[in-house]
């Protein structure tokens, strides 16, 4: 397997690739979400600035000085500042979203067992598996459709859907999709689903979707 196609291996794909190897066979695909709320930033500082006010009228940091006293402006300024920063971090959990492709299916949100879903190939539509893009560079999930639908991804201007479980995933991602639907096809190909492969054939070219798009 190329090296290129294992970028974003790191140790919990590897832990995860690891425990789920009887179940699913081996790793072969790593796609990659992420997408920085930047625009959180500012925001999130103005918060800690409040927070940092309330903290002056209600109780003291410091014991040598008497609430309601803006008499130390830097410490005031610092620790606002910082709280303002430690929520934007909170924003950074769901920043970086990956979807693994084993031999016998796919795995998301898999940081912890009790969120880790695992789709096997049998139980996906070969036929529902998209890849769609839109020609202005936005999220193309916006645009998509569908009485229930869930985002596997962080977001981005490209998009691999598939349905399972009466249900449509959406992963949203910058990364071309096209090794993500043809790893999915391979992965077929392998596990002994000629038909859903070439079902699965059909994701690529990327659709481009310019307005409302109904999945159901």
């Amino acid at each position: 397997m190329a090296s290129a196609r294992m970028r974003g291996r790191n140790w919990l794909v590897r832990r995860t690739a690891h425990r789920l190897r009887p179940e699913l066979g081996e790793l072969r695909y790593v796609a990659q979400s992420r997408h920085i709320f930047w625009k959180a930033l500012l925001p999130c500082v103005a918060v800690g600035f409040v927070f940092g006010t309330i903290a002056e009228f209600v109780s003291p940091i410091r014991s040598t000085r008497e609430a309601g006293h803006f008499n130390d402006p830097a410490f005031f300024a610092l620790t606002s500042i910082l709280t303002g920063l430690v929520l934007w971090s909170m924003t950074l959990l769901g920043s970086f979203r990956k979807l693994l492709v084993f031999d016998g299916g796919m795995v998301a949100k898999y940081s912890q067992a009790s969120t880790r879903l695992v789709f096997t190939w049998s139980e996906i539509a070969p036929k529902t598996i998209k890849a769609v893009t839109t020609a202005d560079g936005t999220d193309p999930e916006r645009r998509l459709v569908a009485r229930r639908k869930i985002s596997l991804g962080a977001g981005g201007r490209n998009a691999v859907v598939f349905q399972s479980r009466g249900t449509f995933w959406v992963f949203a991602s910058n990364e071309d999709p096209a090794p993500l639907a043809t790893a999915i096809r391979e992965a077929m190909t392998a596990c002994g689903m000629p038909r859903a492969a070439r079902a699965a054939a059909g994701a690529l070219p990327a659709v481009v979707l310019t307005g409302p798009v109904a999945l159901d």
